[in-house]
């Protein structure tokens, strides 16, 4: 639960960014985006408990959410700096290579640690709570 309230703070911070940074618009989906991120760790955080997973699958699942969580955070805080166009932002504008390679990379290591994470949560909602 300290994660997500850390990704709230953190938010909070990055809403001082949208004014006193250039490329305010960026900066403005980081803090959103930073916003929701935390939301969903706290609400994990209430479900953690009864999820039913292996401590392994427990290690697996908070290891992994929290590599998407900040790894979507330093993706929007690169996005920000370098005002790398994106497909929903400048439709029909190529990004330059050199900051898109680097982006990539990020989104390969956020995408599958994402799904890893979330399939993880989702298959411990499985059934009832098991007795501790």
């Amino acid at each position: 639960m300290r994660q997500g309230f850390l990704f709230l703070l953190l938010a909070l911070v990055l809403g001082l960014a949208i004014i006193a940074l250039p490329h305010p618009s960026r900066w403005l989906a980081a803090h959103l985006t930073a916003f929701l991120t935390g939301l969903i760790l706290v609400v994990i955080a209430l479900a953690w408990n009864e999820l039913r997973l292996t401590n392994g699958q427990r290690t697996l699942a908070y290891a992994t959410g929290l590599v998407a969580a900040y790894g979507g955070l330093v993706g929007n805080a690169f996005g920000a700096i370098t005002d790398l166009p994106g497909p929903a932002s400048n439709p029909g504008v190529a990004p330059p290579m050199p900051q898109a390679g680097v982006f990539y990379a990020i989104l390969a290591i956020i995408v599958p640690s994402l799904f890893v994470s979330f399939g993880l949560v989702l298959y411990g909602m499985r059934g009832a709570a098991t007795e501790r």
